[in-house]
């Protein structure tokens, strides 16, 4: 079994599509960013003890960007 991040974004969105069972479907890379990017952050803030500005260095991300998405995410 292939774990790594590409491989898992595609068997999952294989089975997404299996499940649809032909159903008409949007906005999938909206979809799938949202999960990813809350999954990503709710992970290296549980990782730095929730230090936003440990957190927000390591994603990349100013901290008042950081603060929003965690609002928005509701994390």
């Amino acid at each position: 079994m292939n774990t790594d991040l590409p491989a898992c974004i595609n068997a999952k969105l294989d089975r997404y599509f299996e499940q649809l069972n032909g159903e008409s479907t949007s906005g999938v890379f909206k979809m799938v960013m949202q999960e990813t990017e809350s999954v990503t952050i709710k992970f290296v803030l549980d990782k730095v003890g929730q230090n936003q500005s440990e957190a927000a260095r390591i994603l990349g991300m100013n901290r008042g960007t950081l603060k929003k998405k965690i609002e928005f995410y509701k994390l």
